[in-house]
C-alpha cells in the first residue's frame, strides 16, 4: 500500500515538474519574439558596411541594416523547408566572397528569396546568380541554432551543388564545404532588383500566444496537484472511517 502511494506521489510530481518547465519554456519564447519583433520594429539605423566594420559581428543589433561588397560564387546553398502563401521551398542562400579591410577572405552568406520545391526532392533548383562585382544592402541577422533530433549528418547535404541544409550553422556549412563561411546572414533587401521573392517581417507565433500555452501548462500544474490532493484527503478519510 505504502509503495503505491509512493509511486503515485513520485509520478504527480514529476508531471508537475514537467508542466512548470513547459509553461516557464513557453514564458522565455515570449520574451524571445517580443524582442524578436522590437528589434525588426527598430531596424532603421545608418547603414554600416561589412567590407570595413572592425568590431565584432556579435556587436552588431540584430536586423541593422548593413551592406556588403564581393562577387556571389556560382554555387549556392538552399536553405529547407521554408514557406510562402502556404507553398513549401528553399530560401537561395548566396556565398558572397567580400575581401574585407584586413584582406582576409570571407564568404557571407546573403538570403536571397524563397523558391519554390522541385516536382520531386531529388530535382533542387537551378538557379542563375548575378555575376561580377555586386553591393548587396539588407538587414544583418544570426541565425538560432537548435539541435534537430535524428538529423545527424544529414544537416548539410553536401554531396552536390547546391548544398542543401536545414539551418545555417555556419560551423557546420564551413566544414561541410571548406569554405570560410562566416557566422551571419544578409538578409537582401526587399527593395533589391536581385534575387526572389522575400518578406523579413517574422513570420512567426506571437508572445501573446505563448503566455496563453505557458497559462495552460500552469493551469494543468496546478490542476494535477488538487486532484492529487483530493484524491490522499479522501483516501485519508474512508481510512479513518
Amino acid at each position: 500500500m505504502r509503495k503505491g502511494k509512493l509511486l503515485a506521489t513520485l509520478l504527480t510530481v514529476l508531471a508537475i515538474a514537467i508542466l512548470v518547465k513547459l509553461g516557464f519554456w513557453q514564458l522565455d519564447r515570449a520574451n524571445e519574439k517580443e524582442q524578436l519583433f522590437a528589434d525588426y520594429a527598430n531596424r532603421s539605423t545608418p547603414t554600416l558596411s561589412l567590407n570595413t566594420h572592425r568590431a565584432p559581428a556579435t556587436e552588431i543589433p540584430r536586423f541593422a541594416e548593413v551592406s556588403v561588397q564581393g562577387e556571389l560564387l556560382e554555387s549556392y546553398l538552399l536553405l529547407d523547408n521554408q514557406i510562402m502563401d502556404g507553398q513549401p521551398g528553399y530560401h537561395v542562400i548566396g556565398l558572397l566572397e567580400a575581401n574585407l579591410s584586413d584582406a582576409t577572405q570571407h564568404i557571407v552568406m546573403i538570403n536571397m528569396g524563397w523558391v519554390p520545391w522541385g516536382e520531386t526532392r531529388q530535382q533542387l533548383p537551378e538557379l542563375q546568380l548575378p555575376t561580377g562585382k555586386v553591393t548587396i544592402n539588407g538587414y544583418f541577422y544570426e541565425p538560432n541554432i537548435t539541435k534537430i533530433w535524428g538529423m545527424g549528418d544529414t544537416l548539410v547535404e553536401n554531396d552536390q551543388w547546391p548544398v542543401r541544409v536545414q539551418q545555417l550553422d555556419a560551423d557546420a556549412i564551413r566544414t561541410a564545404t571548406q569554405l570560410p563561411i562566416q557566422p551571419y546572414v544578409v538578409l537582401l533587401s526587399e527593395s533589391a532588383e536581385l534575387g526572389w521573392p522575400r518578406q523579413w517581417q517574422p513570420q512567426v507565433m506571437k508572445p501573446t500566444k505563448h503566455r496563453a500555452y505557458a497559462f495552460q501548462w500552469f493551469s494543468l500544474a496546478i490542476a494535477c496537484l488538487l486532484v492529487f490532493w483530493f484524491a490522499s484527503r479522501s483516501k485519508k478519510i474512508k481510512t479513518e472511517e
